[in-house]
């Protein structure tokens, strides 16, 4: 329930920082320029709250358009093309209402989020582009809830902005252990991980035990991200490279790569539209239950 309406289609996105890896049969797309959708969507808009991983350029207005730098970034988009969001409205041909910011937390009264070059401009958490932008916009619409898609996508500012305390600051760092750490590190991150889908898994059952008239769904990123394992997949995209960001940011300056369509990566930490574009499908998929 939210503020008095309940969303009667809801896509939860948990876009976490670290992954395991399973095979997963990979569905190609970028074999032809087009994807065929036969399969309608069951609904006439999107409607999404997130962070950089679906943002159309809504922080890169509020910083006055200087954040992503336009010469780096396509429209203010933390990628060099349209975000996921964007690719699943024009497989369903229907209309995104966009409210996503980059740098989102899940709530701005839990973990501050901030964006912008220096990390200095103040956007608002997910909670409050639902409640303080689009429900504001929204009390005197007519909307029809039954035929709207609600996106809530999250990669993990959480973390991001407000990591726990860093026992580096505090113990010395033996160099003959430094595969050990590594070893330990890659440990604590997976139970992370499973930690954090294993409460997304809970919760989503007492919604959906809750509130069974809506249709949840849930768009698996860390088996979307095991298939661009897959060789296949990599072949199939054209992409080369998945350890380096085609851009690259020093203090306040940009390069960028020569084969930047070679790079899953756009920078450090966001991926390329090709990218956006498969995990846009993969909704579209899910959404019309053909996943």
């Amino acid at each position: 329930m939210v503020s008095g309406f309940l969303l009667r289609s809801i896509i939860y996105v948990g876009f976490l920082i670290c992954f395991s890896i399973e095979n997963i049969k990979a569905i190609v797309i970028f074999k032809r320029q087009n994807v065929n959708e036969t399969e309608p969507c069951p609904f006439d808009s999107i409607v999404v709250f997130g962070d950089s991983t679906c943002d159309n350029g809504n922080t890169w207005r509020l910083s006055n358009f200087t954040y992503p730098p336009i010469d780096f970034f396509y429209k203010g988009r933390f990628s060099n093309g349209p975000t996921w969001v964007e690719y699943l409205a024009g497989f369903c041909h229907v209309r995104d209402l966009n409210y996503a910011y980059a740098g989102a937390t899940t709530d701005n009264q839990f973990i501050a989020a901030k964006s912008g070059l220096h990390f200095d401009l103040p956007v608002p958490g997910i909670k409050q582009e639902l409640n303080d932008i689009y429900l504001a916009k929204m009390r005197t619409a007519n909307i029809d809830f039954n035929r709207t898609l609600y996106i809530v996508a999250h990669q993990g500012n959480d973390y991001l902005n407000e990591p726990t305390v860093n026992p580096k600051k505090y113990l010395p760092r033996p160099p003959k252990y430094s595969k050990l750490e590594a070893l330990f590190k890659t440990l604590v991150a997976r139970l992370i991980t499973s930690l954090h889908n294993a409460a997304i898994d809970f919760y989503v059952l007492l919604f959906r035990l809750k509130h069974k008239d809506v249709h949840l769904y849930i768009l698996p990123m860390n088996k979307i991200w095991a298939e661009f394992q897959q060789p296949k997949v990599k072949e199939e995209l054209g992409i080369t490279d998945f350890d380096h960001p085609c851009v690259v940011r020093e203090n306040t300056t940009y390069t960028m790569c020569s084969n930047p369509e070679q790079h899953f990566y756009w920078d450090y930490i966001h991926p390329s539209t090709k990218v956006h574009r498969y995990v846009g499908y993969k909704a579209y998929l899910i959404v019309t239950g053909k996943a």
